[in-house]
């Protein structure tokens, strides 16, 4: 038997085990009687989500792109000094490697690997959830690295209690790039179970400059986004949404957007577009436990188009998300079934339409099992079949499964243990858009799909005012599908490159006064692919090595209608690099902000911040870094003043 072709036995044998305690939990649930207990648990019930970020942060960074979203925290790093070339990474770790939804809809893979695969506009968000580390079964199928979740706003977020409609205009302008926001949100509750939103963004910015006052070229942008969305709230917990997001990111930009101007990396008119529909409908009646129905459909796709060659690539998905959860005293259960389609495709003046698809067929079942009254067991299992068809005409099919089980030890009211557990399988995928060309980058014949294990302990602790964590994580990803290094071979070839390995540790500190808020987290985080730490040409999709960061922050409410604020961003030397690169300078960077509402009903929130207030001359060691062949990613944004106007009507 050929081991490795059949590495996804492993994590099913585990699996096994999983789906047996949990067909045996089901059992015993399903005798219940339905005369259900209080349930009592000291302390809270695990969660999922590491990172919470919600509206009311990103209204006060007056967060313009996804490096604002993230800037605070030290598990998430954003590279790409440009909103076309901006790439996220969770504890090192590129997001083609995780699951990124917005609204539930799939972003699969990436158009080219040269620029960013995300896209969103900060101004339509709700909130951000994050969730690092290999996911469990309600995270979707191959969540190698975790899961990050985009969730846009609802009609009655922004309507006021007591009204029938209302509007918000909002108005913002930075000095760096000369750059200007204005949106318009109009909502409203046709009925007494039916409201409606629709919302409106335009900005517009010329190139910025880098903290040694030099100008950055193509990073001028004109970008346009929309959001509309019907939601209906009827009897018995339930609720049906429907809601449509397009965005449009037009300019001149560089042929490969990650790295500065070169000979052959010249400028090129360029328009990046996404689109994304979703449809949802849930059930939850108080007086029904075996009810808890969640459904979703959805439909997204995201092309860049180079205009000057035509050339034009696009990733395309539709699917489905289909789950129940019976809901008892000591048991909570949640099963269901999900669905994806993915296309792949690349055309130019020069040739036809190429086309990768591919289709991933899912099964999972997560359960919490309360085992006493400190310990709760959280346990599941998925299963996935990975269907593919690439350009060229090889098939691949994969099939195993995902499980996973984490124990949470709550031993006094304020302290928390956890020890997590889980595995993750994800089959071949479409490749992206641009690599595909006639003639372009092959799969090997014999590619295996790639496993990952996760394991992960923290330590949750709260003293009065004080709240205090620390979280161990070590991880692997085997079987990577990479491309070869330039001058290999096969460079030019998709293969299982071998094993990635990713560790680190998190330090969580925050103190809350009645009127201050202060914090300070800390991460080290090493990647590596087969011994060597991760670099920015050949890992490109895989991820990048950063120094250690600290973020800090402090806000202070002065009074009901003023509030000022202090965030910190420090990041230490990194001199273990990758061949071929320069060591990464460290740097520390400073942002402030303050908010006013002057209206005595908070119709009206005036906003002012300053990034990068000392002016620093730096690159984001999440950028591409520079290399001894002269290549390079863009510095850093120099001081940007912004202020912001919002106004309730």
């Amino acid at each position: 038997m050929d081991i490795k072709k059949n590495r996804w036995i492993k994590p099913s044998l585990v699996s096994l085990a999983v789906t047996s305690a949990l067909m045996s939990q089901s059992l015993m649930v399903a005798t219940e009687s339905n005369s259900i207990e209080t349930l009592t648990v000291t302390g809270e019930q695990s969660s999922a989500v590491d990172i919470n970020i919600d509206k009311s942060h990103l209204e006060k960074s007056q967060a313009g792109d996804l490096k604002d979203i993230f800037k605070n925290e030290a598990e998430v790093s954003v590279g790409g000094a440009t909103s076309v070339s901006q790439k996220v990474y969770v504890r090192g770790l590129e997001s083609n490697m995780l699951n990124v939804t917005i609204d539930g809809a799939k972003q699969s893979s990436s158009t080219f690997h040269h620029q960013g695969s995300i896209s969103i506009e900060p101004e339509l968000l709700k909130q951000v959830d994050v969730q690092a580390g290999t996911g469990n079964a309600l995270s979707g199928a191959g969540a190698l690295g975790g899961e990050v979740k985009f969730i846009t706003k609802d009609p009655l977020d922004l309507l006021e209690a007591g009204d029938r409609f209302g509007a918000l205009v909002k108005g913002g302008y930075s000095t760096n790039a000369e750059a200007y926001k204005a949106s318009l949100s109009v909502y409203g509750s046709l009925t007494d179970n039916w409201s409606a939103m629709a919302t409106v963004v335009q900005t517009e910015a010329n190139n910025y400059d880098d903290g040694d006052g030099n100008e950055i070229e193509y990073s001028a942008y004109d970008q346009q986004n929309g959001l509309i969305k019907l939601v209906g709230n009827f009897d018995n917990n339930q609720r049906f949404s429907i809601s449509y997001d397009n965005r449009i990111d037009d300019g001149e930009r560089l042929v490969k957007p990650n790295w500065t101007p070169g000979v052959k990396n010249t400028g090129v008119e360029m328009e990046a577009h996404r689109k994304t529909g979703t449809i949802e409908y849930s059930i939850d009646p108080t007086d029904n436990q075996w009810l808890a129905l969640e459904t979703s459909a959805y439909y997204t796709e995201n092309n860049i188009l180079r205009v000057s060659d035509n050339a034009e690539g696009m990733i395309e998905s539709y699917g489905f998300d289909i789950r129940n959860s019976n809901k008892f005293s000591k048991y909570s259960i949640t099963y269901g079934a999900d669905y994806r389609n993915d296309k792949s495709s690349y055309q130019s003046t020069s040739e036809s339409s190429r086309l990768d698809e591919g289709d991933v067929y899912g099964l999972y079942l997560q359960a919490e099992v309360e085992l006493a009254q400190s310990w709760l067991l959280n346990i599941g299992s998925r299963y996935d079949i990975y269907q593919t068809t690439d350009a060229d005409g090889l098939e691949f099919d994969s099939k195993g499964f995902s499980p996973n089980v984490s124990l949470l030890f709550t031993p006094l009211s304020n302290l928390q243990l956890e020890l997590g557990y889980a595995q993750a399988m994800r089959g071949v995928e479409v490749r992206e858009s641009y690599l595909i060309y006639d003639g372009g980058y092959t799969n090997s014949e014999d590619l295996d799909a790639e496993t990952a294990e996760n394991i992960e302990f923290s330590v949750d602790y709260q003293l009065n005012q004080l709240a205090m964590s620390a979280k161990i994580y070590h991880s692997t990803v085997d079987d990577v599908i990479d491309y070869g290094e330039w001058g290999d071979v096969d460079y030019k070839e998709f293969n299982n490159d071998g094993e990635l390995v990713n560790k680190g540790v998190t330090l969580g500190l925050n103190y809350h006064w009645p009127t201050v808020q202060a914090g300070i987290t800390y991460n080290h985080n090493t990647a590596q692919l087969n011994g060597e730490i991760l670099g920015d040409y050949y890992d490109t999709d895989l991820g990048t090595s950063t120094g250690d960061i600290i973020n800090t922050n402090v806000s202070y409410q002065l009074s009901q209608s003023v509030e000022l604020g202090w965030s910190a961003n420090f990041v230490t030397r990194l001199t273990e690099v990758a061949n071929d690169f320069y060591e990464k300078p460290g740097y520390g960077v400073h942002d402030i902000y303050g908010q006013w509402l002057p209206l005595k009903d908070d119709a009206l929130k005036v906003t002012f911040s300053v990034s990068n207030l000392f002016d620093k001359h730096y690159r984001d060691q999440s950028t591409f870094g520079e290399s001894i062949y002269g290549d390079a990613g863009d510095m850093s944004p120099g001081r940007d003043f912004r202020i912001n106007l919002a106004w309730a009507l």
